[in-house]
């Protein structure tokens, strides 16, 4: 697997790629196949290694996953990982996902499934993301986002907060930020913290074509067009009881047995008449002056009349956009909001009360977990005839003392990064993954002055600058570890660009510091003088006493040592820089003074790199015991040339902490580290609501009773 994974690199068609990737499947099935008696540690460790494997296979070649019957085969074998089955068989009938029982073959096989899994979803084609690859997700949080709203009234208090099936939660932003978007549509900003990484979408609804969009402008109903009455002929027709044609019907016997008026009308009567007769014509003179009249009224009435208009309503200004967003893509229902059957887990949606203690610092916490794993590698230079540790870390103090090819070799390992203002490892986790770092103007103008002190590698020692390397699966630091007084200036200014390092707010009580004045380690050390005490990176913060550093798995670092002279390599003082090399992950029990590393000598991987006369450098590998310690691309004893060396040295480093991190019974892969702490969140921060209060909060206003942040 470890060959392949080399072979990654190589040109090859289309055709050898899918071959290749169809042989890893292959390799999985037949593993996961074997029967139960022979499934051990070793065995999933192979399985697990050859997803690792497949994985690095779609980063390098994520057009593979354009063809479908690739396509088809990667899924069906991440399945087989996380159910145990797959859902179709040559020989039996489709059986749907939902009606299996999950039964993995163990759970490292599962988790190195689901990392697949979210490595096909979440990294092919977005990687590097516009972060950049120091960071595979976003680099937006709430405090971003109240930081550059134009609205004083939004703060961190002003997010509504919701989980999704126990493994994802959603921040919602109701109101909008004030910048290009439009204030007149709903909108809402979303912070998708998930098992893969922190995601920060803003939507607005539209309910036009994205071509239209540009020319939109606020809803305003079309006006009545005015009537034209001088249009056609008008005819005054006298309307009839009945018809002409009643008129010409003879009459009959019947009808004249009813006289006529004339015929029985008497004096008396005929008064009488008179009077009716005068009454009916009044009558008519009346209603006629006043159809006359309403008639002109009318005519000077404006049209349309507005008392009778009928108007559309005017557009809404008041969405609940949180409640829009849940319907909107179907995670609002009747169902979702109920309690599983014969199961612990919560319901498919719930809301989380953001006004309990401790809510935002398990929240900052959440964001510090890393999204990938993270190497360490200490990189010394040694002399010839150099016996101590005291005068390899001070080869590092200017260019003029090592070789030119050490330096070239170097910056063949990684760019270099600001450890003040960088988002991924840094080689200690009390200065890694900070998102809202900022440095102070002073910054280049230190550097630059740094750089004409001709302070060589010693730079690169992790105070203030590292070389970095990450790609779509893995980040590694590479720390050159010097002398103290080399770069005490650079020590003051990045403690101040630390302290005032606007993430601090966030961060959980477990990983804040009390001071970032670097202490060394209670060891042979302190009996020395000041001009040889050892590097910054043998010192560590202190740890507030009582608490923790979260469980990030085994220490997996490396050394890279320059020899000048072949023999001097018995020579080398590793139980010294060992114990005096910290990266903050170290797995022993904290206390109120400093941790020491604990990793044992005999545990640490050493790569001795030895320059020849013909320009070539001749490789000695020593430490890495185990089971999985024969490591390739590079072999004890091999000769390189100077063009691969670089390529050769990061790719060995990680192989060896990947089979490190096989080994480990500690090791829990990144996605699971967050996977449990969201259910942790869940847990402690659920608002248990019943379902009509669920609903009423949806639109209730929020943030309104704490408008400062």
């Amino acid at each position: 697997m470890w060959l392949s994974q080399g072979l990654v690199k190589v040109v090859v068609d289309s055709s050898d790629r899918k071959r290749a990737i169809s042989s890893v499947c292959s390799y999985i099935v037949y593993q996961c196949s074997r029967p139960a008696p022979l499934h051990s540690r070793d065995l999933h460790s192979m399985i697990v290694a050859a997803f690792q494997c497949l994985c690095v296979w779609l980063t390098e070649h994520p057009d593979m996953l354009d063809e479908k019957d690739c396509l088809k085969e990667v899924l069906e074998i991440v399945e087989l990982g996380i159910s145990g089955s797959k859902s179709k068989n040559s020989e039996q009938e489709v059986k749907y996902k939902g009606d299996k029982e999950p039964n993995p073959a163990s759970m490292r096989v599962k988790d190195a499934a689901e990392a697949t899994l979210t490595c096909i979803m979440q990294l092919l084609g977005p990687f590097p993301s516009p972060s950049g690859p120091a960071s595979p997700c976003s680099l937006v949080n709430e405090t971003t986002l109240i930081k550059y709203s134009r609205l004083p009234t939004i703060n961190k208090h002003s997010f509504r907060y919701f989980v999704l099936d126990n493994s994802v939660i959603l921040a919602m932003l109701e109101q909008p930020l004030g910048n290009e978007q439009n204030d007149s549509f709903p909108s809402v900003t979303v912070l998708i913290r998930g098992t893969s990484g922190r995601f920060a979408w803003a939507q607005q609804l539209c309910l036009l074509p994205r071509g239209a969009k540009a020319n939109q402008k606020t809803f305003v109903p079309e006006p009545r067009p005015a009537p034209k009455n001088d249009v056609g002929l008008k005819y005054s027709v006298k309307h009839r009881p009945f018809p002409e044609e009643v008129d010409k019907i003879p009459f009959v016997k019947a009808d004249l047995s009813i006289p006529d008026l004339h015929e029985i009308v008497n004096e008396e009567l005929e008064e009488r008449h008179e009077m009716l007769r005068n009454g009916m014509a009044q009558q008519i003179l009346f209603e006629a002056s006043i159809d006359q009249k309403s008639e002109e009224e009318w005519r000077k009435k404006s049209f349309p009349d507005p008392v009778t208009e009928c108007k559309p309503p005017p557009p809404a200004q008041e969405f609940q956009t949180a409640r829009l967003f849940l319907s909107h893509f179907g995670f609002l229902s009747l169902e979702a909001l109920k309690e599983p059957a014969n199961s612990r887990l919560p319901p498919h949606l719930i809301a989380l009360d953001s006004a309990l203690p401790g809510f935002f610092d398990d929240l900052g916490y959440l964001d510090l977990l890393p999204c990938r794993p993270f190497d360490t590698v200490f990189i010394f230079y040694m002399k010839a005839g150099q016996k101590t540790s005291q005068e390899i870390l001070k080869n590092m103090e200017s260019s003029r003392i090592v070789q030119p090819h050490f330096l070239e070799f170097l910056l063949s390992l990684g760019w270099s990064v600001d450890v003040g203002k960088h988002p991924g490892w840094t080689g200690h986790v009390s200065t890694s993954w900070s998102i809202n770092s900022c440095g102070d103007d002073g910054g280049p103008e230190q550097d630059d002055l740094i750089i004409s002190e001709d302070v060589g590698a010693s730079i690169f020692n992790g105070q203030k600058k590292v070389l970095y390397y990450a790609d779509a699966l893995t980040e590694i630091a590479f720390v050159v570890p010097s002398p103290v007084e080399s770069l005490t200036d650079s020590l003051e200014s990045n403690v101040s660009d630390q302290e005032s390092d606007s993430n601090m707010d966030l961060l959980p009580g477990i990983l804040k510091q009390q001071s970032l004045t670097l202490e060394l380690f209670p060891s042979h050390a302190d009996n020395l003088n000041p001009s040889q005490r050892l590097s910054p990176t043998s010192r560590s913060k202190r740890v507030p006493q009582g608490r923790t550093i979260p469980p990030m798995g085994p220490e997996t670092k490396v050394y890279v040592v320059w020899v000048e002279r072949y023999d001097d390599i018995e020579n080398f003082p590793l139980p010294d820089l060992v114990s005096e090399t910290s990266t903050g992950v170290e797995t022993t029990a904290n206390s109120s003074a400093s941790l020491r590393s604990t990793t044992p000598e005999k545990e640490v991987p050493v790569i001795f790199i030895h320059p020849l006369n013909t320009g070539l450098f001749r490789i000695k590998l020593q430490g890495a015991t185990g089971k999985f310690n024969m490591v390739i691309p590079l072999v004890d004893g091999m000769i390189v040339s100077r063009r691969a060396l670089g390529f050769l040295v990061r790719q060995t480093v990680i192989n060896i902490c990947r089979r490190k991190r096989l080994e480990s019974d500690s090791y829990n892969p990144p996605h699971v580290r967050r996977k449990q702490k969201i259910a942790d969140i869940v847990n402690k921060y659920r608002n248990r609501q019943l379902e009509p209060e669920f609903y009423t909060s949806l639109f209730q206003e929020v943030g309104l009773k704490n408008c400062n942040p």
